[in-house]
């Protein structure tokens, strides 16, 4: 069967999160009942990268599906087709028809994700912005903000910086690696951008969280490295919405 690699980008102010859950309203959900369609099928499975949270959006994530072998679409031919039947918050933004002897999957063959978030501090969230930024009118300081996201570079655990995903499973380690993070003030939104090897659930969002309170002169930025050095037994309670979070991209090695 042909596997077809894709990017999607989606709002996900509508969806519960990428993941398939019974209740069908999921971006997963939507994808494969739209595969189901093309292909005359009961069930086209899709497996992305990872896992995004009710109300995060994508840029950039990637999937991948193998179509039944009497559906041999070129790759631009997948996308219009794909995006006849998704709804107008989720798009297929490219495709790739893999060689018959890929290896290639979305989730096990990353090597790394980038992730942005945004916050708004203007007095006013436009309504044009509503659910696409996480709004914090009161006062964040941009010097603070740097210096706290500058802490997180480099390989550090990250234990105090992830939420129970409450699925039973264990991580064999809860370190990671930040390759890069970078914030940038463009008028009232400040944005943060980081790049990394993988990253734990909520953990961009504690992140986040955790400098905004730094930011905020409610904490100070010796309180975020014990939590970076020692983080045995504590955690990080300062958890920001998913309004403003989104997967920019998925790397994977050549």
């Amino acid at each position: 069967m042909p596997r077809i690699r894709i990017t999607v980008t989606y709002d996900g102010r509508p969806f519960s999160g990428w993941q398939s859950q019974p209740s069908g309203n999921t971006v997963q959900d939507v994808l494969e009942a739209a595969l189901a369609r093309i292909c005359k099928v009961a069930r086209v499975p899709a497996q992305g990268s990872g896992r995004t949270d009710t109300g995060v959006h994508a840029l950039g994530q990637v999937a991948h599906f193998d179509a039944p072998p009497t559906y041999r679409m070129d790759a631009a031919a997948w996308v219009r087709a794909l995006n006849i039947h998704l709804p107008p918050t989720v798009r297929v933004v490219e495709a790739t028809v893999l060689p018959e002897d890929t290896d290639f999957h979305a989730r096990f063959s990353a090597g790394g994700k980038t992730y942005r978030y945004e916050i708004d501090r203007g007095p006013v969230l436009s309504p044009f912005r509503a659910g696409l930024a996480w709004h914090h009118p009161h006062g964040i300081d941009g010097d603070t903000f740097r210096a706290a996201a500058a802490l997180f570079a480099g390989e550090h655990d990250f234990a105090a910086f992830a939420a129970n995903r409450h699925d039973g499973k264990t991580l064999a380690t809860t370190v990671r690696t930040i390759s890069a993070i970078t914030v940038n003030e463009n008028g009232e939104t400040l944005g943060l951008t980081v790049s990394g090897n993988g990253f734990l659930y909520k953990m961009v969002r504690l992140l986040v969280g955790s400098i905004t309170r730094c930011a905020e002169g409610r904490e100070s930025l010796g309180w975020l490295r014990d939590l970076l050095d020692a983080p045995a037994g504590r955690t990080s309670q300062f958890c920001a919405p998913a309004d403003g979070l989104y997967l920019v991209s998925v790397d994977y090695p050549p």
